[in-house]
């Protein structure tokens, strides 16, 4: 199998074919964690494909995302199958697991991570219907710079609202990944809490949102309710399975008393172990 596409990597790891890797973007340093072979897979591009780099490899299928056709159609003129994913929304993540499982004959283990994703939900969906409307706290997910946000058509949106909160930026009318709203929206919207994405590009930082004088009447700002999203090692906001730690995250920091420390401890251990087969403590992690 070969991709260059991030997302696909820790899709084929969790599917155990990690081994059968014979083409890859940079190794991350959270593959090679969990799969050291990962760091000797060659190259064959960033992002975009090395044409003649992956006619080398000879990949028996090539997986990539479903939106870069052109790409798609010119490996299959190399004479290699192609396979277009999405990962946008849960529901096209879970169909991208499914064919993944069947074109890697690991349906077992897709089934069982798609089992687990279920049962996660339906674990959330339970704890969040304690709360009354009023209850609620409001919530925004920022990305790499002050007043990116997350819409309703984004999956950290999703986890918001799975975590019990609501996002008021869901409604915003976006022509672009992370719109960009004023900072008199954010104000209007004075949200109870401020995630930020997390992101190696991210142009600003939690000490930043603090200390700066203009964000001081924000009540997110006020009771230092500011988070960057983890985990350091292994984004949990990333297309896939493991957004339900994303989602158990901010659950756990929004109401403390629908999840606790020790029962996210409990859901981050079950996850690496059930898709990786190893358990990472806290400090390996980050979060």
């Amino acid at each position: 199998y070969a991709f260059v596409y991030r997302v696909i990597a820790r899709f084929l790891i969790s599917l155990d074919r990690g081994g059968q890797i014979v083409g890859a973007g940079k190794p991350e340093d959270f593959l090679t964690l969990v799969d050291p072979g990962m760091a000797e897979v060659p190259s064959i591009g960033q992002g975009v494909v090395d044409m003649e780099a992956l006619a080398e490899v000879n990949p028996d299928v090539f997986f990539h995302k479903a939106g870069d056709v052109k790409t798609l159609e010119a490996v299959q003129k190399l004479g290699i199958p192609s396979v277009g994913l999405l990962f946008e929304t849960p529901e096209d993540m879970l169909t991208s697991l499914k064919i993944m499982g069947i074109v890697c004959n690991a349906e077992d283990k897709a089934d069982a991570l798609i089992e687990y994703y279920h049962q996660k939900i339906e674990d959330q969906r339970k704890r969040v219907t304690k709360l009354s409307g009023s209850e609620k706290k409001t919530a925004i997910m920022m990305g790499t710079s002050i007043g990116k946000v997350a819409d309703k058509t984004m999956l950290q949106s999703n986890m918001i609202e799975s975590a019990g909160g609501i996002n008021p930026a869901a409604d915003v009318e976006a022509t672009e990944l992370w719109p960009t709203v004023g900072v008199e929206e954010i104000f209007r919207w004075d949200p109870d809490y401020i995630f930020i994405s997390n992101s190696q590009s991210a142009t600003y930082t939690v000490k930043d949102l603090l200390s700066e004088p203009t964000w001081s009447d924000l009540k997110a700002i006020k009771n230092k309710h500011v988070y960057v999203m983890p985990a350091v090692a292994d984004s949990w906001e990333f297309p896939g399975v493991v957004s339900v730690l994303g989602t158990d995250y901010m659950m756990k920091t929004m109401y403390p008393e629908l999840m606790t420390d020790a029962e996210l401890v409990e859901a981050v251990n079950d996850f690496y172990m059930l898709s990786y087969g190893i358990r990472l403590n806290r400090d390996e992690l980050g979060y």
